[in-house]
């Protein structure tokens, strides 16, 4: 694939996926035990905000880096602290830390975090980035669709590039698989928002397979009046737990304001 993480690392979409991924591990832990988490499409863990990659896209710089330069919405404080957590400087943000990061410092000891990443290069700096946390690690070269069949999780995280055409397909049968394995487990799938249209196919699929209650979260950045653009961001979260809603909608609707168009809309519903 052509798709590099380090490219958008920190963008927008991150913060929004990121922001509610920290959520759900917050409002999961009281009723868990030993707790496994699979990261599909795991990525390298850190990023280096002054690489060529960003140098280049500079979307970290309308992202991340412009949240905290202004007045900090209280809705991103868990993920604003995980950020200062990897820089040396209290607000200044030259590494972003990406999913497996994030992940791994807010479990437990007991805890198993299990991230798949097919780059090798990509690989090599997950395997050196998760070879600095306490937590149990295993990386792993395979598909993470198919992963999520072979190991049963409390929280799987389906994060693809979406450079294939299947896969929405793909996401939606996984969550039906890892349910064969676990019925209680939790799915958070982040999908791009283009178009109404492509969101809305994709969650009949998913309800039609899961046949589970699912909460969306919608950051429209801008209308979505142009397919061709990343108009802004979907949080799909299959079984989410109970009274998490009113957190959810408070960042998707705290990241429209201070990074959105004046014409940008947050959106929360249940299907």
């Amino acid at each position: 694939m052509n798709y590099r993480h380090s490219f958008h690392a920190g963008n927008f979409a991150d913060l929004h996926k990121h922001a509610v991924l920290l959520l759900l591990l917050k409002a999961m832990k009281p009723q868990r035990q030993a707790f496994t988490v699979i990261d599909t499409h795991a990525g390298a863990g850190i990023y280096d905000l002054a690489s060529e990659d960003q140098t280049r896209s500079k979307e970290a710089e309308r992202g991340i880096q412009a949240l905290m330069a202004g007045e900090l919405p209280g809705s991103f404080e868990p993920l604003i602290e995980a950020v200062r957590g990897v820089n040396s400087w209290r607000d200044a943000v030259q590494l972003y830390p990406g999913s497996p990061w994030l992940i791994v410092t807010a479990m437990d000891a007991d805890d198993t975090y299990i991230g798949c990443e097919v780059q090798p290069q990509v690989r090599e700096q997950l395997e050196l980035a998760m070879g600095m946390t306490p937590t149990e690690t295993h990386v792993r070269d395979a598909d993470g669709y198919e992963v999520v069949g072979e190991e049963s999780a409390g929280l799987i995280l389906i994060d693809p590039p979406y450079e294939r055409r299947d896969d929405y397909e793909r996401a939606a049968q996984a969550a039906a698989l890892a349910q064969s394995l676990n019925p209680d487990v939790v799915v958070a799938i982040w999908t791009p928002l283009k178009d109404l249209e492509t969101l809305d196919g994709f969650l009949r699929d998913l309800k039609k397979r899961t046949g589970a209650e699912i909460l969306v979260s919608e950051a429209r950045m801008r209308p979505l009046s142009d397919p061709m653009k990343m108009n802004g961001s979907a949080m799909v979260i299959v079984r989410p737990p109970q009274r998490i809603d009113g957190e959810v909608a408070a960042v998707a609707e705290a990241l429209v304001d201070t990074l959105g168009e004046p014409d940008g809309e947050a959106r929360l519903w249940r299907l």
